[in-house]
């Protein structure tokens, strides 16, 4: 016990222990907050899309709440005016790449390029905020993103939603994963949809809108911004193919 304390007293342990939770800082993903408040980030991949994207606004705005929409550049080049729209209702916009690309399998050159034109299709609403496609990220891909001065946002939980399911089952699913601090992952469009059948996100804007009006009064719907804000990130080492 003495040899261990002697260790982390001596300057190299000092310097660990002080270098550690900047590293976290600098590269790791943030996943959740621990806060006590009852609030919960909601977020959306893929969009915007100029149905789905444009329901789920109008429940957000009916429920006084708010979340964060990782967009595509390729489909906000596509609709300018949506893109306003989220960013004008006081949600977050971050980027998601733009052409949904799996940040691990493509060269620095195409990865810094994603990057880029999806920042260029976002400005001026882009937070620094990114979340890899797939949630796949290697060392290289996340050395990328901290040039460009992105908070890598992954999440603490998903409902699968890019499965088709009956909309009773994604609302007792998302039911399920709110907790205080949690950052859960949506799709308000598929990029590369997996179940042709998901590609329908009506079931899933159903499931929202039980959530919302059963739970709106129990929790905060906040932007991951805002979710930070609320008490100490939790950042961890995220390093996964994309799957």
């Amino acid at each position: 016990m003495q040899n261990i304390q002697r260790a982390t007293t001596t300057l190299p342990g000092l310097v660990r222990r002080w270098l550690r939770p900047v590293g976290r800082r600098l590269l790791g993903t943030l996943v959740r907050v621990e806060t006590n408040e009852p609030v919960v980030a909601l977020t959306f991949d893929d969009g915007p899309h100029p149905v789905y994207t444009a329901q789920i606004l109008d429940l957000l705005r009916q429920y006084r709440s708010r979340a964060t929409f990782f967009l595509l550049g390729r489909h906000a080049v596509d609709q300018r005016a949506l893109v306003a729209q989220i960013a004008a209702a006081g949600h977050a916009i971050g980027n998601h790449t733009f052409n949904h690309a799996r940040m691990p399998e493509i060269s620095r050159w195409q990865r810094w390029r994603e990057l880029w034109m999806a920042r260029r299709a976002l400005s001026p609403y882009g937070v620094p905020l990114f979340r890899p496609p797939y949630g796949g990220q290697s060392y290289g891909s996340r050395l990328d993103v901290f040039l460009f001065g992105y908070e890598v946002t992954g999440w603490t939980s998903h409902i699968e939603d890019w499965v088709a399911q009956p909309a009773t089952q994604l609302a007792e699913r998302l039911r399920q994963q709110l907790h205080p601090g949690s950052i859960i992952l949506l799709h308000d469009r598929l990029a590369n949809p997996r179940d042709p059948a998901a590609v329908d996100r009506s079931p899933l804007i159903e499931a929202l809108a039980t959530v919302l009006r059963l739970s709106h009064t129990t929790y905060g719907f906040v932007t991951v911004p805002e979710l930070i804000r609320t008490g100490r990130p939790v950042r961890v080492p995220w390093f996964r193919p994309a799957r």
